[in-house]
């Protein structure tokens, strides 16, 4: 966690270095997980022509166990912004889930050290959070703010992180005997 501390994130590389070590060292390179960084172009519908996406793929094998999706801090407070994170982790989540080996499928939305986090659960085959509904007569934030009241810097975020991190480990370790 000391990675975002000293960050030197600016509005181009937000936190993108602290979130590739971290996620470094909860799945050390010397096991069975592998990280998969890619650099995704702008939204299909964003008007900012700069607005690249980190996505962090933690996979064993050649199955996904964790999604990661960085966008710069800055953003955080455009509604749209949260619609385009939150659309963003659903359509990575409908590609995940045909690879799935594992149970559940956790994910983590992260505008800098603020997080939300999606569980997709493969027997029903349903995503929380939920989608909320546009109103299509009027104006809806359909990824509100509160969701990612979690900060990967406080102790209930970090704690919150580290369970679903052990989760993960867990189910990989069940598949990884079964395999």
């Amino acid at each position: 966690m000391r990675s975002f501390s000293i960050s030197s994130a600016t509005p181009e590389k937000p936190f993108y270095g602290p979130w590739n070590r971290l996620l470094n060292t909860m799945f050390p390179p010397d096991t069975s997980f592998e990280i998969v960084p890619q650099y995704l172009p702008p939204f299909m519908n964003s008007r900012d022509a700069a607005d690249f996406v980190l996505l962090l793929l933690v996979y064993v094998e050649s199955s996904p166990v964790l999604i990661v999706e960085v966008k710069p801090p800055v953003e955080f407070s455009r509604p749209s912004k949260r619609q385009e994170a939150d659309i963003q982790m659903r359509l990575r989540f409908l590609d995940a889930a045909a690879e799935l080996q594992i149970p559940m499928l956790y994910g983590i939305s992260a505008f800098g050290t603020k997080i939300t986090f999606y569980k997709y659960n493969k027997s029903t085959n349903s995503l929380i959070p939920g989608i909320i509904t546009p109103n299509l007569e009027g104006l809806t934030d359909t990824a509100p703010r509160d969701w990612w009241h979690w900060d990967i810097l406080e102790e209930e975020g970090a704690t919150r992180f580290r369970k679903i991190i052990e989760e993960v480990k867990g189910m990989c370790s069940e598949f990884l005997r079964v395999a």
